[in-house]
């Protein structure tokens, strides 16, 4: 991998990191690490015992490899997560840092070494061992510059990780981007992430005031729930008696959806190719992958504004797409609907695929991301200046 495209994790620790579904690899290099004995490094594997981990020494490298569950969350997928769940993990993660006592191992932040589990828990994929693995020695200060910067770009997801940690004189900060950055210790930040919890609790559970435009979608979206609850009822019943065995997974779909249980829904029909489906069955599916999109719950409201049993099916078609990370074919859909919101979307997730897929050599890969880059700007500038 070329230089000017390692990660900001892999430049600091000097190593070579590999992703290979669910498995993280570390591969370091053995004349370039301070490592005398094999033995110094095993330490790691008693650590976070829910990772499951696997080290090989070879006569020239030296490679950790862990695998991570299904259900966790990884690099930038923590990042779209809801607001209040990024807060739960900035919170665990401060005092993780805060009360780790190990001398001997020494803490590394980035998004690429944490994942989170369903409770929000994070767990570091990497700690250096002193005198073995980088980092040697705890840096206190580039630690917790290291720790703000990761907070702030989870609490405000308009800047990256290295955008904050980098050039935090030169960025646009928000208010509560700033409140985390400006924290002068552990107490304060903590203080600081306690009030945001607090605020996120009562915006979740009291009215707000808010604009019209997004007044417009919270009644449509109350109009939208209303009228899309018979026809989905109609037809299970409809499903039930008219329909042949052949079609008891559509069946159990339309039941899964009706409680509620729309991950289920996405599981029974992914054998599916989406012409395959009937329109209930589509539209069923598209509303349960936007269940589950990683949107805000005024986007999710507003989204659903537009499909319904009644929309062009190419709207379900692109919802489904997105959902199964079929970022190509939900960008012609967008393009052939000449919808503006869902092309910069589509592309958004295009361009998150194709960082994803190591078939494609790097040259290749980041040629097509530059263009799809362009493309987005080009449509953020259309935008302004409309506006």
């Amino acid at each position: 991998m070329p230089q000017n495209e390692r990660t900001y994790l892999e430049k600091k620790l000097d190593a070579m990191i590999k992703k290979d579904q669910n498995r993280i690899s570390f591969i370091f290099q053995i004349e370039k690490i301070k490592m005398d004995e094999a033995g110094e490094v095993f330490i790691l594997k008693d650590l976070d015992k829910q990772l499951h981990k696997e080290i090989d020494v070879k006569e020239d490298a030296l490679s950790i490899s862990i695998d991570i569950p299904n259900t966790y969350q990884y690099g930038t997928s923590i990042q779209r997560l809801p607001k209040r769940d990024r807060l739960k993990v900035i919170y665990q993660l401060i005092h993780k840092v805060k009360d780790h006592r190990v001398s001997r191992l020494h803490l590394f932040i980035s998004p690429e070494n944490i994942v989170v589990d369903q409770g929000m828990t994070p767990y570091f994929l990497h700690y250096g061992v002193k005198e073995s693995l980088p980092p040697y020695e705890k840096k206190e200060e580039q630690l917790w510059h290291e720790l703000k910067a990761l907070a702030a770009s989870w609490v405000d997801i308009s800047h990256s990780f290295e955008e904050y940690l980098q050039y935090e004189k030169t960025l646009e900060l928000s208010e509560d981007s700033k409140k985390v950055l400006d924290a002068p210790s552990f107490a304060s930040l903590l203080q600081i992430m306690d009030e945001f919890i607090r605020k996120d609790k009562e915006s979740s559970s009291h009215y707000v005031e808010v604009t019209k435009k997004k007044w417009k979608w919270f009644r449509n979206s109350l109009i939208a729930v209303s009228i899309l609850l018979v026809p989905a009822i109609i037809y299970s019943f409809y499903s039930i008696f008219f329909l042949q065995p052949k079609q008891s997974r559509i069946i159990t779909a339309q039941e899964q959806y009706l409680s509620s249980s729309y991950s289920d829904v996405i599981s029974t029909l992914q054998p599916y190719e989406i012409d395959q489906l009937p329109k209930v069955a589509k539209f069923e599916l598209a509303l349960s992958y936007i269940s589950n999109e990683n949107l805000t719950d005024e986007q999710k409201q507003f989204v659903r504004n537009t499909v319904t049993l009644q929309s062009d099916s190419k709207y379900l078609d692109y919802w489904i797409q997105i959902g199964r990370g079929q970022g190509e074919e939900a960008l012609k859909t967008a393009r052939f609907l000449e919808e503006t919101d869902l092309i910069v979307f589509a592309l958004i997730n295009y361009r998150e695929s194709i960082s994803a897929d190591e078939s494609m050599d790097s040259e290749e890969r980041q040629q097509k991301m530059d263009e799809i880059d362009r493309e987005i700007k080009e449509y953020q500038q259309e935008e302004d200046s409309e506006s």
